[in-house]
């Protein structure tokens, strides 16, 4: 019998039947390739800084945090972009309360639930993030890139 690495590496005619390892199934239980100590400890570094990340960039749209305070962890689009967000955001809650609507307060107490993370290759990952805020849930996408050693939010979506 054929390894699954045999299969997907030798040459294929154009009449050949396709296995089930050619077609994309699922590969069977025990030959998934394993994850090395070095890939685990990435990912889990990538979450964290996920995870404050999206927390702080909330916070500065909130208006509690100040924005310089994430200059090294996102590039400059990035840090342009949340930059003029969170200047809306002020107009808008300066707005509601000059109304005496303190309620329609945006991006005040807002938890980070969950944060899930995607390897693209070693240097590359991206991520999606759950908040929640005054009963509503938002949606948080972002992209870290590893330049000089250093993890750089390269894109931050947040919805």
């Amino acid at each position: 019998m054929m390894t699954v690495q045999a299969q997907l590496s030798r040459p294929r005619s154009a009449g050949s039947i396709a296995t089930a390892a050619d077609r994309g199934s699922p590969l069977p239980a025990g030959s998934a390739p394993q994850a090395t100590p070095e890939e685990v400890a990435a990912a889990a570094q990538v979450q964290r800084i996920a995870r404050s990340v999206v927390q702080a960039a909330l916070e500065v749209l909130g208006g509690s945090r100040p924005l310089q305070q994430l200059a090294d962890w996102l590039d400059p689009p990035s840090y342009e972009r949340l930059q003029l967000r969170a200047n809306l955001v002020r107009t808008l809650n300066r707005a509601a309360a000059a109304s005496g609507q303190p309620d329609q307060l945006l991006h005040r107490n807002v938890s980070v639930r969950t944060v899930r993370t995607c390897r693209v290759n070693a240097y590359v990952y991206e991520a999606a993030a759950v908040t929640y805020e005054n009963h509503r849930a938002r949606a948080v996408a972002l992209r870290l890139e590893r330049r000089r050693g250093h993890w750089k939010v390269t894109a931050l979506e947040i919805g």
